[in-house]
């Protein structure tokens, strides 16, 4: 008998097959009841709750085979993913170093060892082992004593590279300055920008608890000196918040919310969070069904020769700064007002692991409130269809890329949407703006103003030579009617009598 009952249920004959002496009958009777038991057992063991989805998982392979690179770290691994024959020759020397770094970590600004012994660390990372294997695909076979080993040393070798981006008085030092190389082990800056790159990889994450437990033991009294010294701490959610905004744009993007969230998860879910609009809740017009719906976003060419004007959005809490989130969208009075988005190396790899982490379970795709990332990206690839439509929204202020040319940047954000579950009916935050966009390009009047601006008045000296003609042809008229008026004011005067 198989597993699912298959060959049974192919067993059972037809009831009209049944003899005339009734023994089939019986045999059928039981069968359907055998069947009947294995699928009512099926159904109960169906109700047994599954266990919790892994929230660090593997980066499936439709998406590395758009772009590998873009979700392969280079020379650090954190996590059980990248080890063994996975794992670069940069990567093995890098773990070469994590015991330094974190002899290195654990030691004050004297070099003396500080806080509590490495067996408190093992005993609270023991404690965790379960609930971070959790966090993992169901493939990771790592030994229990190697598995608590690797959370040790990749939690502090994060929390060392967090401090080193996420300083709050200083940007990061500059490629090739110098600074404390204790035994080789302290990053050094020269290579601080290529480390980024592997920060951002979805399958390179640790645990964000296990990464705060650790920074707790090893700063905890030092925060509470700090605190009472009057002096302002951070935390290591605060320091991953602001490696994720310099990870970003160079602080000039700023996110919708002042803080990191209250539970974060690991860094490519806090850079999920911190992309979030400000404008996520906006609802749509009270329209019919019908009007709700928009289609497809359309070059922003086409909607440039609709009359639709592109602006650069300003922020209204900081007396009109242009430092907006960087997916606000908005449009109203014919004007579509966007984010300065800059673009360059670092976009294509942020924005695919982003969407990895968003797109791995097809609810959460096409949900509203969480699929904002594919949203936009969609938008964007619609939008710039072609190198003319990135050139005018250049000229716009709203898009700076330093890529090879406008044709890369096309082929960027088309490469980013291939393949993403995205329902454009849903109420994505993006929804309402189409259907006001779609509205203003069908209209023949918004169309037709725009023709006649660009025909006639695109080009300044020949939107001068139709004022100076509109000025004598006006001219001509009032000279016209003054002649006409003293010609009747003539005929209506004063008769004389010639007798």
């Amino acid at each position: 008998m198989s597993e699912n009952g298959i060959e049974l249920a192919a067993a059972v004959p037809p009831p009209s097959g049944s003899s005339s002496n009734g023994d089939t009958d019986v045999s059928v009777d039981g069968r359907i009841v055998q069947l009947s038991d294995i699928i009512v057992h099926e159904m109960s063991a169906s109700r047994v709750p599954r266990p919790p989805r892994p929230e660090i998982y593997r980066v499936p392979a439709m998406f590395l085979a758009a772009d590998k690179g873009a979700y392969q770290p280079r020379f650090l691994s954190l996590g059980p993913y990248h080890r063994g024959d996975s794992a670069t020759e940069d990567m093995r020397r890098a773990d070469e170093r994590k015991p330094g770094n974190l002899d290195f970590a654990l030691s004050d600004k004297d070099g003396e060892r500080g806080g509590p012994p490495v067996e408190e660390y093992m005993k609270a990372v023991a404690s965790m082992e379960a609930a971070a294997r959790r966090f993992y695909d169901r493939d990771v076979t790592m030994e229990w004593g190697a598995f608590c080993r690797m959370l040790l040393l990749d939690g502090f070798q994060l929390i060392t590279l967090l401090e080193s981006y996420g300083s709050a008085d200083e940007p990061p030092p500059a490629a090739g300055a110098g600074g404390n190389n204790k035994d080789g082990c302290r990053p050094r800056t020269c290579v601080l920008s290529s480390i980024g790159h592997d920060l951002m990889m979805l399958e390179n994450q640790i645990p964000f608890f296990v990464v705060e437990k650790l920074y707790g033991l090893r700063y905890g009294q030092l925060q509470d000196v700090v605190a009472a010294s009057g002096r302002t701490g951070r935390t290591v959610a605060e320091l991953a918040w602001t490696t994720i905004r310099r990870m970003i744009m160079n602080d000039d993007v700023p996110a919708a919310s002042s803080g990191p969230p209250d539970k974060c998860l690991h860094l490519v879910h806090l850079c999920h969070v911190y992309l979030k609009p400000s404008n996520l809740k906006e609802s749509l017009p009270d329209k019919c069904p019908r009007d709700r719906e928009y289609g497809r976003f359309r070059r922003a060419t086409e909607y440039h020769e609709a009359g639709v004007k592109f602006r650069q959005m300003y922020s209204c809490k900081d007396g009109g700064s242009p430092q907006c989130p960087l997916l606000d969208v908005s449009f109203s009075n014919g004007v579509l007002r966007m984010a300065r988005h800059r673009v360059d190396e670092k976009t294509n790899y942020i924005l695919r692991n982003v969407l990895a982490y968003e797109q791995r379970y097809i609810g959460t795709a096409t949900d509203g409130a969480t699929g904002y990332v594919a949203a936009y990206v969609v938008f964007m690839s619609q939008l710039l269809g072609s190198p003319e439509d990135v050139a005018l929204l250049s000229r716009r202020g709203v898009i700076e890329h330093h890529l090879g040319n406008d044709g890369e940047l096309c082929a960027l954000f088309r490469g980013l949407a291939e393949g993403l579950a995205f329902d454009p009916s849903s109420g994505h935050y993006l929804n309402a703006v189409g259907v006001k966009l779609r509205a203003h390009y069908r209209s023949r009047i918004h169309r037709w103003r725009a023709w006649v601006v660009r025909r006639y008045f695109g080009n300044p000296c020949l939107a001068a030579a139709w004022v100076f003609g509109a000025m004598a042809v006006l001219g001509t008229i009032l000279q016209t009617a003054i002649a006409i008026l003293v010609y009747v004011n003539q005929g209506r005067g004063p008769t004389r009598n010639i007798a």
